[in-house]
């Protein structure tokens, strides 16, 4: 596996290990627009969307962690 691949299987894992600590979101909502996302993304070929989309994924993390 090349680290790209490994980068976007952990942000994925991390994603979804965020999903458990959800209160007021509907975790299946949330879980079902992640993976969407994510297969949406697994066809991206150009570099600069994947590490745009890549980026989008940890500052969503980020921001939210924070509250």
């Amino acid at each position: 596996m090349s680290t790209r691949q490994l980068e976007v299987l952990r942000l994925y894992r991390d994603l979804i290990r965020y999903s458990q600590t959800l209160k007021y979101t509907d975790v299946s909502f949330y879980l079902a627009r992640i993976k969407q996302e994510f297969a949406k993304g697994k066809h991206l070929e150009n570099e600069d969307d994947i590490i745009r989309q890549m980026a989008k994924g940890r500052e969503f993390l980020k921001n939210k962690r924070l509250i």
